[in-house]
């Protein structure tokens, strides 16, 4: 009977020992570098980042549609109310987009940070990481993503050009 004893114990604490190491793997999996937890932080940012490029074009169209409506009611062609200065200075007086200043304090042209904040709607959250930014490239802006370790990455364009 002592043997049996001596053997369950043994097969016991090698039963705690598998347990452990499955336990390991398991939690790794979950919260470890390429885990779950870590995926779905990467999934929301992903979903955000595409978020706020169609939030800021939804304003842009808005603005567009206002002017399209007025330009047709005083007889005017839209050209003559809508282009991409009129815009930005849109998207600037709503607080959607701020002027950036380099580190000597001199604001830098055609670089703008976008206040994600002002896009949403109050009850909603926009998870972030980054930052996000309005930037001129040649003769189309674009919205770039800075991840927290300010790498860029293009989310797409600000769509000025609309069609009716």
């Amino acid at each position: 009977m002592g043997k049996e004893n001596g053997f369950a114990y043994q097969v016991l604490v090698l039963l705690i020992i598998i347990v452990i190491a499955i336990a390991g793997v398991v939690i790794n999996k979950i919260v470890g570098k390429n885990g779950v937890l870590n995926r779905v932080a990467q999934v929301e940012t992903e979903y955000s980042k595409e978020d706020v490029l169609e939030r800021i074009n939804y304003k842009v169209t808005q603005k567009f549609i206002e002017l399209n409506n007025e330009a047709k009611a005083s007889n005017r062609n839209i050209s003559e109310l809508y282009n991409s200065n009129v815009v930005i200075e849109f998207l600037k007086q709503n607080l959607i987009i701020e002027e950036t200043q380099d580190e000597a304090g001199n604001f830098q042209e055609g670089i703008y940070q976008i206040n994600i904040q002002k896009l949403k709607d109050q009850e909603e959250n926009i998870k972030t990481v980054g930052t996000f930014r309005l930037e001129k490239m040649e003769d189309e802006y674009k919205v770039i993503y800075y991840d927290e370790n300010n790498r860029a990455q293009e989310v797409g364009e600000l769509q000025i050009q609309q069609t009716m």
